[in-house]
């Protein structure tokens, strides 16, 4: 091989990188996830409300106190004396949360209330580049107050809610948009939708790529769990028995459908299904003619699962996070459509 191969090579591989991360993009997709996400936090503060002074008060579920306790073994100056478990956890030290510092119920409740506030103005895109670093803020004092309260959909909303603080989120569909085009008339082009319309930016692409390629380890991780054993001693996937497990537990199953084990060659089927499509979508959802297929299943499982599941925001999260892959073209297309027409309604109702 020549020099100029392999400096050739070496260019090439250099400009797919930049173009990959660093070429300008709509951030229209971020502006969807932004009202996804924000949905999914919303309903999630919500849920705490009935419950909010036993799960973090004072003299909760478990207290302040129990908690520092229970974390104290994490603590670095602890750390070589404790199990190995626990030497290997993140120290709570390092994890803030602003209810640690609520006393009284009525201060939890203005707390929770104002939290609520910030996530509905983030939600709205107002004043996007604040209201989305409250928002990280908020659902991550929860998660540290609260880690014993957490399942799957948490970590999910954590990841995606701090790349959207990097990227634009607030440029695309958002009360940001309309209020800075409303200060600029006569700056739109000609049959441009209003607050639709928003300039490419380059860290919308760094924002859409780490949404992107942190989803795709989820999958990754789900399809290597369930690949990991080599037989029906070792993994209940691989046995075919995996949906049967979900199907039986009664704890958070949203459907009794316990009356499939007539049908095994089904149960079967469905759990090699989920195992196919697990560990298909990290590899073929960057294939862009296979893309679209890859959600469409994606969507599908998704609804599929969730009521065997019993983690419907869960499940929805996984499909909103999705919508880092759809192309930028495809989502404008589709809301300029729907906004033109609701704009032709009143000119037809007129005539």
């Amino acid at each position: 091989m020549s020099e100029g191969y392999f400096k050739r090579l070496t260019t090439e591989c250099g400009r797919g990188w930049t173009r990959f991360w660093f070429a300008p993009s709509d951030p229209i997709a971020l502006g969807g996830l932004r009202i996804g996400v924000g949905l999914i936090a919303l309903y999630w503060l919500a849920t705490f409300t009935p419950d909010l002074d036993r799960y973090f008060g004072a003299h909760g579920l478990v207290p302040l106190g129990t908690l520092r306790q229970l974390e104290e073994p994490t603590r670095d100056g602890n750390r070589q004396t404790a199990p190995e478990q626990v030497r290997e956890a993140m120290p709570r030290e390092y994890r803030f949360s602003y209810l640690d510092h609520v006393r009284s119920p009525g201060g939890l409740l203005a707390a929770h209330l104002a939290g609520m506030a910030a996530v509905a103005l983030f939600t709205c895109g107002v004043f996007t580049p604040v209201s989305s670093i409250a928002t990280l803020v908020v659902v991550l004092s929860y998660l540290h107050r609260g880690p014993m309260l957490t399942s799957q959909v948490e970590p999910l909303m954590a990841f995606v809610l701090l790349y959207l603080c990097l990227g634009p989120s607030g440029s695309a569909c958002s009360v940001d948009r309309w209020r800075k085009e409303r200060r600029t008339p006569g700056s739109l082009p000609a049959g441009s939708i209003g607050p639709l319309v928003a300039r490419s930016s380059t860290w919308a692409t760094v924002s859409l790529r780490l949404i992107q390629v942190h989803l795709t380890l989820v999958y990754a991780m789900m399809a290597v769990g369930k690949l990991g054993g080599h037989g029906q001693g070792d993994n209940v996937w691989w046995s075919g028995m995996g949906m049967w497990y979900l199907i039986a537990r009664t704890e958070q199953r949203m459907l009794d459908l316990t009356a499939l084990h007539q049908w095994p060659l089904l149960v079967h089927a469905g759990s090699y299904a989920v195992m196919f499509w697990q560990a298909a979508f990290p590899i073929f959802v960057w294939n862009r003619l296979a893309r679209p297929l890859m959600l469409g299943i994606n969507a599908v499982m998704w609804a599929l699962l969730a009521p065997i599941l019993g983690n419907i925001p869960f499940a929805v999260m996984m499909i909103v996070a999705s919508l880092a892959f759809v192309a930028p073209e495809k989502l404008r297309a589709v809301v300029s459509r729907r906004r033109t027409h609701e704009a032709a309604l009143p000119a037809k109702a007129a005539a």
